[in-house]
């Protein structure tokens, strides 16, 4: 379900129009007042503050639309930035609107001075703000439903902007389309998205956006030796997979490696039954990679962009791989298997050093709902971070903050290796509890050889869990978190081939 983002608006020809305005909503007083003396009211009065997320309804009868949202997008206070402000402006009242379903086209009109303000504070153009909160609203305006009988969450079929351009906006259409890709995939049940029917996704997107797509099945992946992906898939009936998508916009290559489990109960050391019960989302990182590459062809980017993700189901059967055994990986490595729920980084492993190898990218960027640690250590909050290349990481760091996706960067230090030591293999796939992340990233470094790698561990911030991510952005399931970042990252590669 989604509706369409476009630049602009005609006031009868939307059910409500939104204000978003900041908290110094003195600025905005006078302008209100031209607009609805009822909206100008609600603001003398102090019942609407402008707080961040604060949203209110009015109706004024005499005006077209009679529907009239005042949604807040805070102040310099909150420890937001200003473009991020904006965006959850616009999504509070994306949100609101949406409660109401007789409310099915809608209007936004960002106050005067709030885009300028958000561009300079950012040191970006005006025109990227817009298109950022033309992504936000599509990303509020998101529902999946599998319902047959019951009514399906209510979504608007219209979503203009004001201020906007129509190139913003066709940038917008092309990043949200990324998004929404990366949702769908995490959100389908394991029942709909198992190994067999991501291929056909996939292929589906290939042949519509014009991407190259090469399969790599469990012949090919024995010819290669790709121990860490045959292992895993093993338990399961359906046959592990490695999807190679790839976009030829440029000389230089970027290589998006996308963790995706498509159900993962835990192989033989089988997780608690609650703990299946978000499973489904172990395919994020998958989803993340293939939602990358289709917003970068959207865009055009001047970059050769692959997508190499590893699909299986860790499922027990007597078939399933076990704790103690050692396998090899594509690389040659042998590893010891001290828990078979630690399977993310053994099919990271082997697409990363194939990645390596084959396509020797300027960079590899990986993306992995792969440890709890990780959700200790930073919440639902941020992703955790690392990288072998200072460069990178720093370009990564930035283009995080301009997509509103936050990163924490932990340390690779290699003191940390020698947790994952064995005496009957090169290495063993975990290193106990402590440090669980940083282990798992160390075990990853192994296969990457010398290229500039980022990893991203994604466990905290890849779907609406208890305790967050709380953006109105995310009305709940999966995220698609890191498409924006990565759409940020690539833009800067773009810029720096510029120069």
């Amino acid at each position: 379900m989604r509706g369409s983002i476009r630049s602009g608006f005609k006031p009868d020809e939307v059910d409500a129009v939104a204000y978003v305005f900041s908290a110094e909503i003195e600025k905005s007083l006078e302008r209100i007042r031209g607009v609805s003396r009822v909206a100008a009211k609600v603001l003398e009065l102090g019942d609407f503050r402008a707080g961040l997320e604060e949203t209110v309804l009015v109706y004024d009868p005499g005006k077209k639309p009679p529907r009239i949202i005042l949604s807040g997008a805070g102040s310099r206070s909150d420890w937001l930035d200003a473009v991020e402000r904006l965006r959850v402006g616009v999504a509070s009242a994306i949100k609101l609107a949406r409660s109401r379903k007789q409310v099915k086209k809608l209007g936004i009109i960002v106050s005067e001075g709030l885009v300028e303000a958000a561009a300079a504070e950012a040191g970006v153009g005006t025109d990227w703000v817009v298109e950022q909160l033309m992504v936000a609203a599509d990303m509020a305006n998101y529902a999946y439903s599998l319902r047959g009988r019951e009514e399906p969450p209510h979504v608007l079929t219209e979503i203009g902007v004001v201020p906007g351009t129509e190139d913003a906006a066709e940038r917008a259409r092309a990043i949200a389309e990324g998004v929404r890709v990366a949702r769908d995939i995490g959100n389908a049940p394991p029942s709909d998205m198992n190994p067999v029917r991501l291929e056909h996704f996939a292929r589906e997107l290939a042949e519509r956006l014009g991407l190259g797509i090469r399969v790599l099945h469990r012949g090919d992946l024995e010819t290669l030796g790709m121990g860490g992906i045959l292992a895993v898939g093993r338990g399961s009936d359906v046959e592990p997979r490695l999807i190679i998508l790839e976009y030829n916009g440029g000389d230089e290559t970027v290589a998006l490696v996308g963790k995706a489990v498509t159900f993962d109960a835990g192989g033989l050391d089988l997780k608690p039954p609650q703990s299946m019960l978000e499973m489904k989302y172990d395919k994020c990182g998958g989803a993340t990679a293939i939602g990358a590459i289709v917003a970068a062809a959207r865009l055009k980017l001047p970059l050769r962009i692959v997508a190499l993700i590893p699909v299986v189901e860790n499922l027990p059967s007597g078939r399933s791989y076990k704790p103690l055994d050692v396998i090899r990986m594509y690389n040659g490595t042998t590893v010891e298997i001290g828990n078979t729920d630690a399977e993310g980084r053994l099919i990271l492993a082997d697409a990363l050093a194939y990645a390596a190898e084959k396509y020797n990218p300027r960079l590899i960027m990986d993306y992995a709902t792969l440890t709890g640690a990780a959700v200790v250590a930073l919440g639902n909050h941020a992703a955790a971070m690392f990288s072998n290349n200072e460069e990178a990481a720093k370009r990564v760091e930035e283009a995080a903050k301009r997509a509103g996706e936050p990163v924490w960067r932990l340390p690779l230090w290699p003191v940390y290796a020698k947790q994952l030591e064995s005496k009957v293999a090169d290495t063993n796939n975990v290193g106990g509890r402590p440090a669980g992340a940083i282990t798992a990233a160390k075990f990853l470094e192994k296969f990457v050889e010398d290229k500039p790698w980022i990893h991203l561990d994604i466990a905290g911030v890849a779907w609406v869990q208890e305790k967050g991510p709380w953006k109105p952005y995310y009305p709940g399931g999966a995220t698609g978190w890191g498409v924006r970042t990565t759409i940020e990252l690539l833009r800067l590669l773009k810029s720096t081939n510029k120069r």
